[in-house]
């Protein structure tokens, strides 16, 4: 099987020392890096911060994959899956803005972190992809749109088969990203369907964009990832995600 693409995240901001490291890690720039939206008013250096942030990433090239994150609360209702959105939504939007946004095509996916514990409920996925959606328009005008997608574990089968019910009931989730850590290696291997693939349900409802395929590389700094070489990268990935402006 062939490779996809190096991507990485990470729980801390991203600098250019930081930037190099993974870079010679995993043999090329990373194409996407993953952080954390909240909302406007979280605090810790877990949230991007983009006044520190921007200039490296945009610097190196590297598309800003964002992630949801309120892991502690996925499994609650509609109402909180909304109100979690529109937070996620505003942080998002606050931060880059919304000409800015605009000008780089005016859709971008969001990455919801469920970690397994707690899994993630149907109602509450479907609150949140709302929640996106209606914030987004809201502060935009209609110019900007949030799109809702999953990083989840392939063994957790309670949170996908969630998603496939969702989007049965007529939510929509426009990719998956699989975390399994399967060879204990940071260095990239072969991508392989039959592992990361969740059981269940089949056939995952959305396409499997980016396998994290290794955790605390880079001495604990970053996550591994590569994109689904089975995809055009460009058009069905990189091109929902925002350089940061320099």
């Amino acid at each position: 099987m062939a490779q996809g693409l190096p991507g990485a995240d990470s729980s801390s901001f991203v600098t250019t020392s930081m930037i190099q490291g993974a870079s010679s890690l995993l043999g090329a720039t990373p194409v996407f890096w993953g952080r954390y939206f909240t909302s406007v008013s979280a605090t810790g250096d877990v949230e991007y911060r983009h006044a520190d942030e921007n200039q490296p990433l945009n610097a190196a090239g590297i598309r800003l994959l964002p992630i949801g994150r309120q892991t502690a609360n996925v499994d609650g209702t509609t109402q909180q899956g909304i109100a979690y959105g529109v937070a996620n939504a505003q942080d998002f939007i606050t931060t880059f803005g919304v000409q800015f946004l605009t000008q780089q095509g005016g859709q971008f996916y969001m990455f919801l972190d469920v970690e397994g514990s707690p899994c993630l409920s149907q109602a509450y996925f479907e609150g949140w992809a709302l929640g996106l959606a209606q914030e987004a328009d809201s502060l935009s005008g209609g110019s900007v749109a949030i799109l809702p997608c999953v990083y989840a574990m392939q063994s957790d089968t309670a949170t996908w088969t969630s998603v496939a019910s969702a989007m049965a009931a007529g939510a929509q989730c426009y990719g998956a990203w699989i975390a399994r850590y399967y060879t204990g290696q940071c260095s990239m291997g072969e991508w392989d369907p039959a592992i990361l693939t969740p059981a269940a349900p089949v056939p995952l409802p959305c396409p499997i964009l980016a396998w994290q395929y290794a955790g605390n590389c880079l001495q604990g700094q970053i996550d591994c990832s590569q994109t689904n070489p089975e995809i055009d990268v460009q058009t069905q990935l990189l091109a929902f995600l925002v350089l940061p402006p320099a």
